[in-house]
């Protein structure tokens, strides 16, 4: 078996280095999603002014695409402005 080459090793080191920060990416989505559902919009309004500077700044990084990135804040917003909205 030939020895990897420095592509090989590079790829592995970012794969380490970016497995730390997708899950903190969808441990934001998940801290969202529960403050949603517990009724706690300040909490929630909270995360997600966290988790748009997160996403961007993981977008610009090339972490991941800019169109996922501008879509799951856009999922905060709608998700935030419907439990927010008085209910009828």
């Amino acid at each position: 078996m030939p020895a990897p080459s420095k592509r090989d090793k590079q790829s592995v080191k970012k794969f380490e280095q970016n497995r730390g920060e997708r899950s903190n990416l969808r441990n934001i989505s998940k801290n969202f999603y529960r403050a949603i559902e517990s009724g706690d919009v300040d909490k929630a309004r909270e995360v997600r002014d966290h988790a748009q500077k997160s996403f961007d700044n993981a977008a610009s990084r090339g972490l991941l695409h800019s169109n996922k990135a501008s879509r799951k804040v856009s999922r905060f917003d709608r998700a935030l402005a419907k439990a927010s909205a008085p209910a009828e």
